[in-house]
C-alpha cells in the first residue's frame, strides 16, 4: 500500500513539474518574441512604462492575504476527510471577501489616477497613457483576486497541473493578442486590454474545470462564514508577510529606478533582469508542486522523510539554478544583443549581479517552501521582511553613485548578507536535521561547476553564427551538468531508483497507449 501511493506521489509530482515547465518555458517564449515587438512598436519610455506597471501587478498579489499557500492547505484537509460542507463553506467565504476586496481595489485605483504622476516620471505626452494602462491593470487583478480561490481549490485537490495549463493558455492567448494590436497600429493601451481579455477567457475556462473536478463545490452567499474566514486569515498573515518581504526583495527595483532616473532607464535593467528570473520559474517548479506533499509529511509528523525532502530538493534545485547560470553568464549578452538588440543592454556587471542571484535564490526557496509548507516559516518572514527594507535602502543609495549597478547589487548583497545563509541553517535547526548533513547532501550539485563552467568559456569563444553558438552551446553544457551529475554526484541507489521510476513511467505510458 505504501509503495503504491509513493508511485502515486510520484505521478502527480511528474504531471504537477511537466505542466509547471511548460507553462515557464511558454511564458519565456512569449517574452522573448513579444518584448522585442513591444520595444520597436511603443518604444524605450513607453516600454519602460509598461516594465514598470507590470511591477505595480506584483505589488497588489499581496493583497490576496498569504492565501495562495493558505487556501490549498486547508482545502486539501478538507478534501481528504470528504468534508465537502466545509469545502462550500471555504471556497464560498474567501471568494465573497476578495470579490469585496476586488471591487474596493477598482474605486481605490480610480481615486488614484490623478497622482500617478509622482509615482512614474514621464513625458507630458505620456500621462493620459499612464493612467488608463495603471486602471487596466488594475481590473485584470481584481478578476484574478477571487478566481484565484477556485484556483486554490484545484491546488488543494493536488490538480495543480490544471492551473499550470491554463497559464501556458493564458502566455500564448496575451502574446497573440498583443502581436496582432501592434501589427494593426495600436498601441500600449490595446495591449493591455488584450492582456484582460485574455484572463476572462482562461477564468471561464478555470469555471469549467473547478465544476468538473468538484461538482459538490460552488459559492453562495448562505455558505459564507465569517468565524472560518477570521480563523484561516490569522495563520495566512506569515504567508502575506512572505509575500510583502518578496516584493520588496524583486520587484521594487523597476519602481526604484522609475521613480528616481525615470521610466526610460528601466528598459535595459528590466531586460537583464527579465533574462535571468524567467528561468527561475522552472527552478523553483519542483518546490512548489511538492508543498502539498510537504504538508502532508508534516500532519503526519513524517520527520525523516521531510529531511530528505528538505536535501533533495536543494540538490536537484540547485543542479538546474547552476546549469541556467553558466549558460546565461557565458551567453547573456549575446543573447540581449539578438533579443532586443545592444542599445538595450545594460552592461556585463549588471548581468553577471543577477546571473550570482539564480543559485543564491534557489538555495533560499529550497529551505522556505519546507517552513512553509509546515507552516513554521513565521520567524523567517520577519527576517524576510528585513531584508526586503535592507534592500530598499541600498538600492537607492547606491542607484546615486553607480547607476542602475547599484539596484542590482542591492539586492544581491541583502540577500547574501541574510537570508542566503539563515534559510537552510533554520530549516535543518525546526526538522532537527544536522547542517553539515545537509550540506554534504546537497553539495553534490557543485561537482559539475567548474567543467562546465570550463566549456561555457570554450564554447563562447567559438566564431560562429551568434544563434548557433547560443542554442548549441546551451544544449551541450546542459547535457555536460546532466551527464556530470548522473555520474559524479548521484550514488547507485539513486541512479537505480531513477531508472526504475522513468521505467515506471514509460511502462504506465506504454499501457495507456
Amino acid at each position: 500500500m505504501g509503495a503504491t501511493r509513493l508511485r502515486s506521489q510520484f505521478r502527480i509530482l511528474v504531471a504537477g513539474v511537466w505542466a509547471h515547465n511548460i507553462s515557464i518555458l511558454t511564458g519565456i517564449v512569449c517574452s522573448i518574441i513579444l518584448t522585442p515587438v513591444l520595444i520597436s512598436c511603443l518604444g524605450g519610455e513607453a516600454y519602460g512604462l509598461y516594465a514598470a506597471v507590470g511591477s505595480v501587478m506584483a505589488y497588489l498579489f499581496v493583497l490576496n492575504l498569504g492565501t495562495g499557500y493558505a487556501v490549498p492547505k486547508y482545502v486539501a484537509e478538507c478534501w481528504a476527510r470528504k468534508d465537502i460542507d466545509g469545502l462550500r463553506r471555504l471556497t464560498s467565504s474567501f471568494f465573497c471577501a476578495f470579490l469585496a476586496l476586488a471591487l474596493m481595489l477598482v474605486l481605490l485605483g480610480v481615486l488614484c489616477l490623478p497622482h500617478l504622476h509622482y509615482l512614474f516620471k514621464t513625458s507630458p505626452g505620456l500621462v493620459r497613457l499612464v493612467q488608463v494602462v495603471f486602471f487596466l491593470t488594475v481590473v485584470n487583478f481584481a478578476i484574478i483576486l477571487p478566481f484565484g480561490v477556485l484556483g486554490g481549490v484545484l491546488y488543494g485537490i493536488q490538480e495543480v497541473h490544471i492551473n499550470y495549463w491554463l497559464d501556458t493558455l493564458f502566455h500564448i492567448l496575451h502574446l497573440l493578442a498583443a502581436y496582432v494590436v501592434l501589427k494593426l497600429g495600436y498601441g500600449l493601451v490595446a495591449v493591455t486590454l488584450g492582456a484582460l481579455g485574455a484572463r476572462v477567457v482562461v477564468t471561464l475556462l478555470l469555471l469549467r474545470f473547478v465544476q468538473q473536478r468538484c461538482p459538490g463545490v460552488s459559492v453562495r452567499l448562505r455558505w459564507v462564514n465569517r468565524k472560518l474566514l477570521k480563523d484561516l486569515l490569522t495563520p495566512a498573515f506569515h504567508y502575506l508577510a512572505i509575500n510583502v518581504s518578496t516584493l520588496l526583495i524583486f520587484s521594487t527595483d523597476n519602481l526604484v529606478i522609475s521613480s528616481l532616473a525615470g521610466v526610460s532607464a528601466v528598459t535595459a535593467f528590466s531586460v537583464a533582469s527579465k533574462l535571468c528570473r524567467l528561468p527561475q520559474g522552472l527552478i523553483f517548479g519542483l518546490g512548489r508542486v511538492l508543498f502539498p506533499h510537504i504538508s502532508e509529511l508534516d500532519a503526519l509528523n513524517n520527520v525523516a522523510r521531510l529531511r530528505m525532502v528538505h536535501t533533495q530538493l536543494t540538490k536537484y534545485s540547485l543542479l538546474m539554478a547552476l546549469a541556467i547560470f553558466t549558460i546565461t553568464a557565458a551567453f547573456g549578452k549575446k543573447v540581449i544583443e539578438l533579443w532586443v538588440g545592444p542599445e538595450n543592454f545594460a552592461g556585463l556587471p549588471v548581468l553577471l549581479s543577477f546571473c550570482v542571484l539564480i543559485p543564491v535564490n534557489t538555495v533560499v526557496q529550497s529551505s522556505l517552501v519546507v517552513l512553509m509548507g509546515m507552516a513554521r516559516h513565521s520567524r523567517l518572514s520577519w527576517l524576510l521582511m528585513v531584508e526586503g527594507l535592507v534592500n530598499v535602502a541600498l538600492s537607492v543609495v547606491l542607484l546615486r553613485f553607480i547607476g542602475v549597478l547599484g539596484v542590482a547589487l542591492g539586492t544581491l548583497i541583502s540577500r547574501l548578507a541574510i537570508s542566503f545563509w539563515f534559510t537552510p541553517w533554520y530549516t535543518c535547526r525546526v526538522l532537527g536535521q544536522g547542517f553539515r548533513d545537509y550540506w554534504t547532501g546537497a553539495r553534490a550539485a557543485l561537482l559539475p561547476l567548474l567543467p562546465c563552467a570550463g566549456l561555457a568559456m570554450l564554447v563562447a569563444q567559438v566564431h560562429l553564427s551568434p544563434v548557433l553558438v547560443v542554442f548549441g552551446g546551451s544544449l551541450a553544457i546542459g547535457a555536460a551538468y546532466l551527464l556530470f551529475f548522473y555520474r559524479f554526484s548521484l550514488r547507485r541507489d539513486e541512479r537505480e531508483l531513477i531508472w526504475n521510476r522513468v521505467a515506471s513511467l514509460l511502462g504506465r505510458s506504454t499501457l495507456a497507449a
